[in-house]
């Protein structure tokens, strides 16, 4: 019985060896990692454009369907490649984050595609830690719309940990092993996964601008598939904090201008979740920052992270100037620099404001105003409050209440980082959206609270303080020491 056992185990094997070997056919395109550990492969099954990626052997992703549309029409069928272009990175770049000094390393390669009247373009990146791909499409239609169907197919027996769209990005991960993922089931990524053997890896998306943000859907087969803000149900918190016409908006399909360049696909790979927490890939595949808004990078000299006070967590007294001042210091006996006031600031006179700030700079102490980020969807309304404090001397901005990933307030994310620069504004997005690497961009956006935190312990949730911060991209406050 053990040896008819074996066999057919081994015969199964051997076909699933053969089904891959066929669909691998003679015009895959591979890209390799610097050090050839990491494998993506590109090919046509049925003439539909197929990835999979590989680590020393072993499948990461299996042969998946790589599947965009553009105003309905697939850009992935029925495709002819008309130039190809292989380019190498080998950089570094100073960094706030997990480490102090980030290292874009990596092989690349562009390919030009011509598929059902419209000009496209597939850019491929393998590092070390990861891979990254994403599409640029121009067409002659003035307005494209974007829809997503892209699959991640994981190995069987891959244990995931993952929670659903519900809170936005504030949920309590649960833990599964994918065949048990039932058909319909959101993921918010990071979608972070551990094979049977041992290696990690997970799923999510980097450069999120001027697009819809990307979630996951299981298929019931052992897939993940991207479904665009659009397709995505509605938070609790966004029905909670906005009218029934702005749900009904946000759910409306993207319109983008001439171009389409959609953010990256991105796979982090590693053999433990330490390697995934340390992997540069997410900010590699954002831009440097622009030195007319950041001179020196993340060096320019209002850039100044740190560690904060919050009166928030446990009351602390009333909002009044007075506790204010004494929140600041208490910050400067712990050696922080940065104390968060809350909406009570609203109730005070810029006079006030400003006094606070004066003293606060005087004990090396940073003041920042929470604000409301539907106050600030026109630029009239950014420019009036950034300017306001810069005027004031006010630090930074904690931004709340995006709770959507909609392109709309996608592009309202960018205009605030552009505009909170200008005046040389520090900025924590709260009920924010997941990090997609713009830190490197933007290194005055400091914080994504993407993640179900510290504020939760005081609510009436059984699991409140059983969650556990799996991953993973973590982009902390504190001044990197390593």
């Amino acid at each position: 019985m053990l040896y008819n056992r074996l066999t057919i185990s081994c015969f199964t094997a051997f076909v699933f060896l053969l089904i891959s070997l066929n669909v691998f056919a003679a015009d895959t395109t591979v890209v390799k990692s610097p050090d050839g550990t990491i494998v993506f492969k590109l090919f046509q099954n049925n003439r539909q454009l197929y990835f999979s990626v590989f680590l020393s052997n072993r499948i990461i992703i299996s042969p998946s369907p790589m599947e965009l549309l553009v105003n309905g029409h697939s850009v992935t069928k029925n495709v002819s490649f008309q130039k190809t272009e292989r380019y190498v990175h080998n950089e570094s770049y100073p960094i706030y984050g997990a480490h102090s000094t980030a290292r874009d390393v990596c092989n690349g390669l562009t390919l030009s595609i011509s598929s059902n009247g419209f000009q496209t373009g597939l850019e491929i990146r393998v590092f070390n830690t990861g891979v990254g791909f994403r599409h640029t499409v121009t067409s002659q239609n003035s307005v494209l719309t974007p829809e997503e169907k892209t699959v991640f197919n994981l190995p069987s027996k891959s244990t995931i940990w993952y929670h659903d769209l519900y809170m936005h990005y504030e949920g309590v991960h649960v833990k599964k092993q994918i065949d048990s993922v039932q058909i319909g089931e959101w993921v918010a990524p990071p979608a972070t996964f551990k094979l049977y053997q041992g290696v990690y890896a997970s799923i999510t998306e980097a450069a999120l601008l001027g697009y819809p943000g990307m979630a996951l859907q299981s298929n019931g087969k052992n897939g993940l598939v991207i479904r665009l803000a659009n397709d995505q149900p509605t938070s609790y918190p966004y029905k909670l904090r906005y009218s029934p016409e702005d749900t009904l908006k946000m759910r409306q399909p993207a319109k983008i201008q001439n171009k389409i360049v959609t953010p990256w696909r991105v796979v982090i790979i590693g053999k433990d979740l330490n390697a995934l927490v340390n992997s540069d890939v997410i900010t590699s595949l954002n831009p440097p920052p622009d030195r007319k808004l950041f001179p020196n990078g993340i060096r320019t000299a209002w850039i100044k992270p740190g560690r904060a006070v919050w009166k928030y967590l446990n009351g602390g007294g009333d909002g009044s100037l007075q506790v204010a001042k004494h929140f600041t210091d208490a910050a400067a006996s712990l050696g922080f620099e940065h104390n968060i006031l809350e909406g009570f600031w609203t109730r005070w006179t810029d006079a006030q404001l400003k006094e606070l700030a004066d003293y606060s700079r005087q004990k090396g102490v940073g003041i920042w105003l929470w604000k409301h980020s539907k106050t600030l969807r026109t630029p009239e309304a950014r420019d009036s409050f950034f300017s306001k404090c810069h005027a004031l001397g006010i630090t930074g901005a904690k931004i709340d209440f995006f709770d959507s990933e909609a392109k709309e307030v996608i592009d309202v994310y960018d205009s605030i980082l552009h505009d909170a620069a200008r005046y040389h504004i520090l900025l924590d997005f709260h009920g924010a959206n997941k990090p997609t690497g713009l830190t490197r961009t933007f290194p005055n956006s400091l914080t994504y609270e993407a993640v179900k935190g510290m504020e939760a312990s005081n609510l009436p949730i059984a699991p409140r303080m059983k969650q556990r911060f799996l991953l993973l991209e973590v982009w902390p406050v504190l001044p990197s020491t390593l």
